[in-house]
């Protein structure tokens, strides 16, 4: 049974999202919304309980929630719950129309991802952050080998420890082939990793890619200048890597990169 303090909590950590524009906004009422989204077949909901020291129990309560399956986003940054919470979390029902999750700062391994990889509820999960926490090459193994995240739009991957292996199985996976937004900050990729991406069909559909602090020096800006493998990347961030003064012209005048618009250097 949830105690009524943590129910407290989860109600006043769920707000509706809105794509009502400011021509709409002076007719509708709040109230008629809110109606409007508790009987909505789609979730309309995001909950966000970041840094609220969730623990397994807790979490345990949580998927017992009888509102969670109005929730569109679900936040749960930097809590307790470890791997065997996100094992609970990927089996359970209640989340089969949820469209992003975020689990920084959890102190996760390649049994977290195992269990998200193998969902059979999370099939239509289109955004993951899974930064900052403890995966390396064996989790981005199981990730791209998935077919339950097929699907995935975004995948942030921000420090943790790939390294050129996990970036390999990463340009290797059969499946994702719908990424639009990948981080791949401090994850130790080096250039052999992202020598793989950029001859990666994975890469493809990704519009903006995210490489801080990875090692890069200038053999990474050929790698990504005359990759046939980005013809849709628009945004590169590859702030504070060793790159020469000459990087930034280089990627602007590329001829396959046909969409670029917004480099970040030093």
């Amino acid at each position: 049974m949830i105690s009524p303090l943590f129910e407290s909590l989860l109600r006043n950590s769920m707000t509706l999202l809105t794509d009502i524009d400011e021509s709409e906004s002076m007719v509708v009422h709040e109230g008629q919304m809110y109606d409007n989204a508790e009987t909505s077949d789609e979730p309309r909901f995001q909950m966000d309980l970041n840094d609220k020291d969730v623990i397994l129990e807790e979490l345990e309560d949580l998927l017992q929630y009888p509102r969670l399956s109005l929730v569109k986003i679900l936040q749960l940054d930097a809590n307790s719950f470890e791997d065997a919470g996100v094992e609970r979390l990927a089996r359970a029902e209640v989340l089969v129309k949820l469209d992003r999750l975020s689990l920084a700062e959890n102190k996760l391994t390649h049994r977290a991802v195992k269990a998200l990889a193998e969902s059979p509820v999370l099939h239509r999960l289109r955004h993951l952050y899974l930064q900052r926490n403890q995966i390396g090459p064996e989790g981005m193994r199981l990730l791209a080998e998935s077919e339950t995240l097929s699907g995935l739009h975004t995948l942030y991957l921000k420090a943790n420890p790939l390294g050129p292996e996990g970036a390999a199985y990463l340009a290797a996976s059969p499946h994702l082939r719908n990424l639009k937004e990948l981080f791949l900050d401090r994850t130790q990729l080096g250039v052999e990793g992202l020598a793989a991406l950029c001859r990666s069909e994975v890469m493809c559909t990704v519009e903006k890619l995210m490489l801080p602090h990875n090692g890069l020096d200038d053999r990474a800006i050929e790698l990504i200048a005359d990759s046939d493998c980005l013809p849709n990347l628009v945004t590169l961030d590859l702030y504070n890597n060793h790159l020469s003064s000459d990087a930034a012209q280089i990627i602007k005048q590329s001829p396959k990169l046909k969409k670029f618009k917004f480099l970040q250097v030093d």
